[in-house]
């Protein structure tokens, strides 16, 4: 898997233009950055955070998501999402040690909590870079292969739920983890707003039936993500996973067991929880 890796941490490739940071915003988002980077490396939950470390807009969660995703070693894509089909989306790198095959498995111990969410994901086979800029209206068409995924939801927080959204935010949007599934070659015609899907953990039945997508169609997810990465001057390199949001909602797994999902037209993903 190609990695991406942001290291100067200057500003976010998804800043608004008046999100410019002062040197106190750096330095608490520096702060709020290494305390989701240890929580993550020693297993360790963040009780609470003080006042001046909580993102005072998204531009500040954005820049400790950068300052997160380098200390990390790069990331390898991105996870997006949306409430609604109208909502602005927010998204997260993926750390490239937590993007991994289905094969791999998932082990228990590396997770304080292990969340399942069924989704799809999207490639491409070139790098997206500024020669898309003034042509997104073909960014679909660039698409080159789909993947069925799950996303292992964790947080570094104790009281998750309950915690501000934007340190939720600057945690990676609560991502744990990325495991790959079968994957086929984009079909534009394939009814992403409603795909049949089945999802089980172990003997119990998270989702089965006709699914949506909170966003609606989520390929607008992908087109969100590169105009904003484009405006940015960054680019998006080939074969980055774009994962686009729950199709199931999220199901919290409790002990070892056997994960499997399917959508239909696309494919499945089997792997074990030990």
């Amino acid at each position: 898997m190609r990695q991406f890796d942001r290291t100067d941490g200057a500003q976010s490739a998804f800043e608004s233009d008046s999100g410019k940071e002062t040197p106190h915003t750096m330095a608490s988002m520096q702060a709020l950055a290494a305390r989701l980077v240890e929580a993550r490396r020693t297993h360790t939950l963040i009780d609470t955070l003080a006042d001046d470390l909580l993102p005072a807009s998204p531009a500040d969660a954005y820049l400790a998501q950068q300052l997160t995703i380098a200390a990390l070693g790069g990331g390898a894509g991105y996870k997006i999402g949306a409430k609604t089909p109208t909502d602005e989306p927010q998204c997260a790198p993926l750390p490239a040690s937590r993007v991994f095959g289905a094969k791999t498995g998932v082990r228990r111990a590396d997770y304080s909590r292990i969340g399942l969410e069924l989704e799809i994901a999207f490639s491409f086979a070139t790098d997206i870079d500024n020669t898309f800029a003034e042509r997104t209206d073909d960014v679909l068409d660039a698409i080159d292969a789909m993947s069925v995924v799950v996303e292992v939801v964790d947080s570094r927080f104790k009281a998750w739920p309950q915690v501000d959204k934007l340190a939720q935010l600057a945690d990676l949007q609560n991502n744990g983890a990325l495991v790959i599934g079968e994957t086929k070659r984009y079909d534009r015609r394939f009814d992403f707003v409603a795909p049949k899907v089945s999802f089980h953990c172990g003997d119990q039945e998270i989702f089965s039936g006709q699914a949506s997508n909170p966003a609606g169609d989520p390929r607008r997810l992908v087109v969100w993500l590169v105009t904003r990465t484009l405006q940015s001057g960054q680019t998006i390199p080939a074969r980055t996973l774009l994962t686009t949001g729950s199709y199931t909602g999220i199901y919290m797994a409790e002990g070892p067991d056997i994960v499997r999902g399917t959508i239909e037209g696309i494919g499945s993903i089997e792997f074990e929880i030990a």
